[in-house]
């Protein structure tokens, strides 16, 4: 671990209703290519980048999410970090192209149960219903004004990439929230 991943996950956050944890280390890297270029850079990268805004791909300890026109963010599990940036440095030499890695400036939480997606709309203006955010999706959004990205993995399963400095915040509204629906 390259990074002190150390934050308490507060009891109330673990219940049937809803599920908080602190996923361990990632290697991250956002990409941006020329729209020109991301057919031959896919092809000589082997990256399964999606085309589709909103769009994931998911296989083998990597997460590929298309942020916007041509943005991607990469999130992989700390055994792939030569490999990927081996990868980044093949792009950056071949193509015109931003690749920078950002594994230290998120963390990463996974939010599961019934209740998962209630707990995140009370601070997301997403609607989340599985209907409307299904399995697959994801999106860089806010969270009670603090920048997330946000996807769901399975239908009670999200997963929250959270700028470190933001995290605690996050984590606090959370435990909050689980509190006032036990009080309730």
């Amino acid at each position: 671990m390259l990074f002190n991943q150390a934050i308490e996950i507060d009891e109330s956050l673990n219940d049937d209703v809803m599920r908080l944890s602190l996923s361990g280390e990632r290697v991250r890297y956002s990409l941006r290519l020329k729209p020109a270029d991301v057919a031959a850079a896919k092809k000589s990268s082997g990256l399964k980048l999606p085309a589709k805004i909103g769009g994931t791909s998911i296989a083998a300890g990597q997460t590929i999410l298309c942020l916007g026109p041509q943005e991607w963010l990469i999130v992989a599990l700390p055994k792939s970090r030569e490999k990927l940036a081996g990868t980044m440095a093949k792009l950056s030499a071949d193509y015109i192209c931003s690749a920078v890695e950002v594994s230290h400036r998120n963390l990463q939480f996974t939010v599961t149960g019934p209740g998962a997606a209630r707990a995140l709309n009370a601070a997301c203006p997403l609607d989340l219903s599985v209907d409307a955010f299904p399995v697959g999706k994801g999106t860089r959004t806010i969270f009670e004004g603090a920048p997330i990205v946000l996807w769901r993995t399975a239908e009670h399963e999200f997963t929250v990439e959270v700028w470190r400095s933001f995290a605690p915040y996050l984590r606090d509204f959370l435990a909050k929230t689980a509190k006032d629906r036990h009080m309730a």
